[in-house]
């Protein structure tokens, strides 16, 4: 046996090693993984490579010989003749076709046309059935999506037209009830008994409390369709604006306020005023009960963007097992004679704030305050 450097040794070349020259290119093209055939303009297939039998499974000595497009039945985007012509003019083609395979699948491929000479054309294809059929299952879904927003939008605008039409059509006959009460409280009292006084008492109360229940419902129904104004707001100047307010209506209580440093947010100011009375004045609310009540106002730290502020208290608090049924329209975790209230500000709060972009939470413990927080865009 000689060895390698001996004088009459020949390297054997390996079965899958590619000639050199012309032939190169010729097995190159045969064995690509890419389909690749070639075939006349107004004659049949010459050239199918090992890609091309993967993808259509036909063997070659089964497509050459055919037509292309009548061996894949293939549908063009435009007349054939129009393609053959912009293949003589441009010497090439880009489109897409759809074609049918040996088993009778359907394959949808990105193609590439050359012509060489005057009707020789090299046809590489490139398989997109599946990039397809995701696009058109996203289209599906984005059309369906499309269609559950504009339902959902819809039926947003008829829920609130509703609320709307029934508390203003309540409001006219409730005033009825709750005048002729109180004439009739006037006139009467000094031939009624304790009892006929005390029903009177409870009619004017009752009376009343839906008149503010009617009065909230309007303003939450108004906030849905009310066009938000957003500009710069200093929350500490918008703070200490409501707590003056506040004040009036609890100037016999001993409150400690803390108002911590507050930044600009951005907003609508009017809306984020509504946002901040509803939570200090549950907070006045909800610490009625307290010898010394404290209430705190400040900002924790947000995440990217956004600012998030946050109302605590020392007051009566509430059971977290229930946290996600305060922001509910007439949930109530307290009992009307504890303290009173409709049950909408909290809805009302979580609203803005989700017209906003931002979000809201709570945190609490029975008899050991709560925590409201809510988070804002800082622009």
């Amino acid at each position: 046996m000689k060895r390698k450097n001996e004088p009459g040794f020949e390297r054997e070349s390996p079965t899958n090693e590619v000639p050199e020259g012309p032939e190169r290119l010729a097995t190159l093209l045969t064995l690509s993984y890419e389909p690749m055939l070639a075939w006349r303009l107004d004659g049949p297939i010459e050239f199918w490579n090992a890609g091309a039998e993967r993808l259509y499974g036909f063997a070659p000595d089964e497509a050459v010989g055919h037509t292309s497009h009548a061996l894949l039945r293939t549908e063009f985007p435009i007349d054939f003749s129009d393609l053959r012509s912009q293949l003589r003019d441009r010497r090439n083609w880009l489109g897409e076709l759809h074609h049918i395979c040996k088993d009778g699948s359907k394959v949808i491929v990105d193609s590439h046309m050359q012509l060489f000479g005057d009707s020789l054309v090299l046809e590489a294809n490139r398989d997109i059935t599946k990039q397809r059929q995701i696009e058109e299952s996203l289209r599906g879904a984005q059309e369906e999506l499309g269609e559950r927003a504009a339902e959902l939008e819809a039926a947003n605008k008829e829920l609130e037209a509703f609320t709307y039409s029934v508390s203003h059509d309540l409001r006219a006959p409730l005033r009825h009830v709750l005048g002729y009460a109180e004439l009739l409280q006037k006139q009467s009292a000094s031939i009624l008994d304790d009892k006929a006084r005390r029903y009177m008492t409870m009619i004017l109360e009752a009376s009343k409390r839906m008149g503010n229940l009617i009065d909230d419902l309007l303003s939450f129904s108004r906030i849905g369709r009310a066009e938000a104004r957003k500009t710069a707001i200093n929350l500490d100047q918008l703070a200490r604006e409501v707590i003056a307010e506040l004040g009036q209506d609890a100037k016999d209580r001993n409150i400690a306020w803390t108002i911590g440093a507050l930044p600009v947010c951005y907003g609508d100011r009017s809306m984020l005023k509504l946002v901040l009375a509803n939570l200090l004045s549950n907070a006045v609310k909800f610490t009625r009960t307290r010898a010394q009540a404290k209430i705190e106002i400040g900002c924790a730290a947000g995440k990217d963007n956004q600012v998030e502020v946050f109302v605590t208290d020392n007051g009566a608090g509430f059971e977290m097992q229930y946290v996600n049924k305060l922001f509910g329209v007439f949930e109530r975790l307290h009992r009307a004679e504890e303290f009173e209230g409709t049950g909408i500000g909290l809805a009302t709060v979580q609203r803005i704030i989700h017209r906003h972009g931002g979000t809201v939470r709570a945190e609490g413990a029975v008899d050991q305050g709560a925590t409201f927080y809510f988070s804002l865009p800082r622009r």
